[in-house]
């Protein structure tokens, strides 16, 4: 391998002294003679070597397009520069030489590799290329060999017959059913908790949703675009004119009505658009004739409403029968005018219960779940065939797109695929569109199996399903990974990847110079010795084949945040104290810890401040003897809300550098369940979330006995505070929305909690928080109030189109 990398070095420094027939691009670019380039099974031979330019690969035209079975043709255009067009099936791209910009499938892409001419061979950037066109592209670091293939085509369904029998082999592997009841003695796995890479910032001088990715955008409760504030408050999005900060104004109401069965979750905003998602249900009609019910799915669990299709036998059996119900989630696409007034453009829907969604410039990707409920399949004594047939039925989810037509489709079982190895009676629906393709339909991509927590990058979509396999009486566990390329506004399936364990959140994987790293807890916390909980790292490359792993990290514990920085990664874990790890990823192959940190109390999750420096969120905790144990075992409780700065200058020996206790036992932050609850900026030293206060009273009296005590509620609001590497954490001052009678009229545990401060942004010179019942404007400097805004209480009733289509609320304009 060192011959080859000298080999590779000397020609670089030849090509360098040759002839200036390559132009400037020899200055920018250096030869790789060891790299082999696999295309659908066949090595190339290529005419002369492979360049890096600013970490692409860059190749000759005619091999990699005859490769790829695509057709070229070259242009003049009108300032003579040369264009060259490639098309592959319905894909297409077009590229100038010497030009930065390729245009593929209509959409316009910076390249950072351009096509380049070298001693009249056209050479182009492989990837991009190769990825326009449809094909897929991976790098072996570890064996230097680049492999382009066709997509992986995934098995479909196809028929009743083949769904039965899949049914039948997800029973006899324990199914959902088991998956549910193992789940149920550990905590939720949510797509949320932990912070952004980046801080809260944009363009402008207003602060953005915090992300996990930058360039990645995320659907919150709020969001600004610097001229307007848009939140939800119940079944309403307000849309707020804050031009003048000491009298912000409504722009507009957009109001549900309970009716249309649509309950707003979250939005994304943009330039001129607002993209509201939400659930939606409707009841479905009983066919008497047949005596059965249509099926229903979605968003609930079996035991509620989410059965599926009843059958006349089960209902002579006299089994309780549930109303029937379909689930979706909803996707309101909206025109904004100047005025901040919304204008409804289109509607899509597909069923299920909403997983989650990104955005990538006008790109949108979204992941719903559809229950199923699969026993009626292979049961022989429920209603016959003709009921099989219902709920065969009930298994093709629905959708539809205004863009293409007002009635819902079913997407037949030949369009919906399967993991072979995995079995489950549920779906995940990935949907995709381009937001400025108005004439782009709805691309809905169903597999079976139930999507629990996603990742994305800004080419990438991993999504991560626990599975439950027995052995041995017990059960192993393992975290599948399936891989989708983002591909403006479609979806390419890669293909998949498994490593013992089980993921935490989304912040436990990350991709990072086409690596994908994830971290992960092996088994229970309960069990000491070889059957104990290991904490492990793994690194795959990107055909999901594991390269690299760290095992055996802090045994007896589990993770309770992980932050990927580049070639870092910080890892909390958590019994009874609490130990933060600082792991070299720098080679990816092999993964070594750097450092750890113990010290009281734990963080739910980690935000980094610079390079050098991470702030954790979480708990403080007091160590006390176990009750009936013997006198060295002890047991970790909670105490107040803990923020700390850590200092990883010194990676082998990283230090709390300071830290800040908030109340007392009970205290609790939207922040330590979701990461869109932070606002940070370091250039403005600014740090603030909401914070609901529990404070013990007379604590000087309290007996060692009493540390276990929880404290009242004394107050909820915005936590603000200045940050800066001297002085550490300065509150700056508490912003609440509860008025003095509100605080009198509390309880020990609750108050009105539609004015609890659940988000802060910032516009200009303000800093503003935001409740259910109203926005408040504080100056940045002095934090003073400056204006605010109490929300009307009743929504406004909602408006129809003439032709029924699309609901539209009115809008309300004051």
């Amino acid at each position: 391998m060192r011959k080859k990398a000298a080999a590779a070095l000397l020609l670089a420094a030849l090509l360098l002294l040759a002839p200036a027939a390559g132009g400037p691009f020899l200055k920018q670019v250096s030869a790789d003679s060891d790299i082999q380039l696999v295309v659908r099974g066949t090595k190339l031979a290529l005419s002369t070597h492979v360049f890096i330019e600013n970490g692409n690969t860059v190749v000759p035209l005619r091999e990699i397009s005859e490769g790829l079975g695509a057709e070229v043709s070259y242009q003049t255009g009108t300032n003579g520069q040369q264009m060259i067009t490639l098309k592959r099936d319905d894909r297409t791209a077009s590229l100038t030489i010497d030009s930065a910009l390729m245009t593929a499938n209509g959409k316009s892409i910076r390249l950072e590799a351009p096509a380049r001419l070298y001693h009249d061979v056209t050479m182009v950037p492989l990837r991009a290329i190769s990825e326009a066109l449809g094909a897929v592209v991976a790098w072996d670091a570890v064996n230097r060999i680049i492999t382009i293939d066709d997509p992986l085509q995934l098995p479909t369904i196809g028929s009743e017959e083949k769904l039965r029998e899949l049914m039948g082999a997800s029973n006899a592997q324990g199914g959902q059913l088991n998956k549910i009841e193992i789940l149920a003695g550990q905590n939720e796995i949510v797509d949320n908790a932990a912070p952004a890479s980046e801080e809260s910032k944009s363009d402008g001088d207003y602060s953005q949703t915090n992300v996990q990715v930058g360039g990645v955008d995320e659907a919150d409760w709020a969001k600004t675009d610097g001229r307007f504030i848009y939140q939800l408050s119940g079944s309403r999005v307000l849309i707020t004119d804050i031009a003048d900060p000491a009298k912000p104004k409504l722009a507009a109401t957009v109001a549900y009505a309970a009716k249309d069965g649509f309950t707003p979750l979250e939005f994304y905003v943009d330039d001129n658009r607002l993209v509201v998602i939400g659930h939606h249900q409707a009841r479905l009609p009983n066919n008497a004739d047949t005596g059965t019910t249509p099926a229903a799915s979605g968003n609930v669990a079996s035991k509620e409403s989410g059965t599926a299709a009843s059958t006349a036998s089960e209902a002579k059996r006299g089994l309780w029968m549930p109303v029937p119900m379909r689930y979706t989630v909803k996707t309101l696409i909206y025109e904004l005018n100047e005025a901040g007034q919304p204008k409804l453009m289109r509607e899509i829907e597909q069923e299920g219960s909403y997983g989650s969604s990104r955005k990538i410039g006008s790109a949108f990707y979204i992941v719903t779940n559809k229950n199923n409920y699969a026993y009626p399949l292979y049961d022989k004594q429920s209603g016959g065939d003709a009921a099989k047939d219902q709920y065969a039925l009930s298994f093709q989810p629905v959708y539809s797109d205004s863009a293409v037509s007002s009635e819902q489709k079913s997407l037949p079982l030949d369009s919906i695929r399967y993991f072979p190895d995995s079995p489950e009676p549920n779906m995940m629906l990935v949907g995709a569109i381009d937001l400025d393709a108005a004439d782009q339909p709805l691309q809905l991509s169903a597999y079976l199996g139930s999507s629990e927590t996603i990742y994305a990058s800004e080419k990438h979509l991993y999504v991560a399903i626990s599975k439950y396999t027995a052995k041995d009486g017990t059960y192993k566990q393992e975290t599948q990974i399936h891989k989708f390329r983002l591909d403006q506004g479609r979806i390419v399936y890669i293909g998949e990847g498994s490593v013992p364990g089980t993921i935490l959140n989304q912040f436990s994987m990350d991709e990072h110079e086409g690596f994908f790293r994830i971290a992960l807890t092996k088994d229970g916390m309960l069990a000491n010795g070889k059957e104990g909980s290991t904490n492990n790292l793994y690194v795959l490359d990107e055909k999901l084949n594991t390269v690299g792993k760290l095992e055996g990290l802090a045994p007896g514990e589990r993770i309770y945040s992980v932050r990927f920085m580049g070639g870092r990664a910080y890892m909390v874990t958590f019994r009874n104290i609490d130990p933060l790890f600082v792991i070299n990823l720098n080679n990816p192959v092999k993964p070594t810890v750097l450092g750890q940190l113990k010290i009281p109390g734990y963080s739910d999750y980690l935000h980094p401040y610079d390079e050098n420096h991470i702030i954790g969120f979480g708990k403080e905790t007091i160590e006390l003897p176990s009750k009936g144990m013997s006198a060295d075992e002890t047991t970790a409780f909670y105490q107040g809300m803990k923020i700390a700065l850590f200092d990883v200058s010194d990676v082998n020996h990283p230090k709390e550098k300071f830290k800040e206790i908030i109340g007392d036992r009970g205290t609790n932050s939207e922040l330590l369940q979701d990461h869109k609850a932070l606002l940070f900026s370091k250039e403005k030293g600014l740090l603030a979330f909401p914070v609901e206060l529990q404070e013990i009273k007379n604590k000087a009296t309290l007996k060692p006995a009493d540390s276990l005590s929880y404290g009242e509620f004394t107050y909820q609001g915005a936590y603000v505070y200045g940050i800066d590497l001297q002085k550490g954490f300065t509150l700056r001052s508490r912003i609440t929305h509860l008025t003095a009678e509100d605080l009198a009229k509390s309880g020990q545990y609750g108050f009105d909690y539609e004015k609890a401060v659940r988000r802060i942004l910032y516009s200009g010179d303000m800093l503003y928080t935001l409740s259910d019942r109203m926005l408040k404007a504080n100056n940045l400097t002095t934090l003073k109030e400056s204006g605010s805004l109490t929300y009307p209480a009743k929504p406004e009733e909602s408006t129809v189109y003439p032709d029924g289509r699309l609901v539209q609320p009115l809008m309300v304009a004051e």
